[in-house]
């Protein structure tokens, strides 16, 4: 009988270590409700809009949009051209402007040198860098980045000095490397 006892006994204390303890603790039905709710939190924006929800119990996520949603050209990209494609520079920047939300200005005379180039082989990989940044990389410093805002295009122009445009010398494969 004391061998019965034992594991009986047992079973009763463990069983009143498990009783339920009423819950005294205040509830929130937006915490209660759903661990992916959004429950409003900290401040408000213009107007009625909070600047700041709560996701779950301890995630806090920003209602306000990023540098990257506000300006297109800042957009953080990382891309390789496919050497594939035998790019030109006008290739290359098409390729890097597919989801931005821009392209590519019609040719124009005064581009047409700077878009028949042959893309070097130091720009197939870009990144991470900005947009805005990447298409100037591509371009070269010769040429300078102008974007039409209303119509999100980027064109190119060449770089002004002092005394008006940069000159553009053609250097034939038989010539020097030293320049004027």
């Amino acid at each position: 009988m004391e061998r019965f006892f034992t594991p009986v006994c047992l079973l009763g204390l463990l069983s009143a270590c498990t009783a339920q303890i009423p819950n005294t603790l205040p509830t929130h039905p937006a915490i209660d409700s759903g661990s992916n709710r959004a429950q409003l939190s900290r401040g408000t924006a213009e107007g009625n809009h909070p600047t700041e929800l709560h996701y779950g119990r301890y995630t806090l996520v920003s209602t306000e949009p990023t540098t990257e949603q506000r300006d297109l050209l800042a957009q953080i990209i990382d891309v390789s051209i496919p050497s594939s494609l035998s790019p030109s520079v006008q290739d290359a920047l098409q390729y890097v402007l597919q989801r931005s939300g821009y392209s590519l200005c019609p040719d124009a005379a005064a581009v047409k040198v700077l878009f028949t180039r042959p893309l070097p082989a130091a720009h197939y990989r870009l990144g991470p860098i900005p947009l805005r940044r990447a298409l100037q990389v591509l371009a070269g410093p010769a040429w300078q980045l102008k974007t039409d805002e209303v119509g999100r295009s980027v064109c190119f122009e060449p770089q002004k000095t002092g005394a008006g445009v940069t000159p553009i010398i053609p250097v034939s494969p038989h010539q020097s490397e030293s320049r004027p």
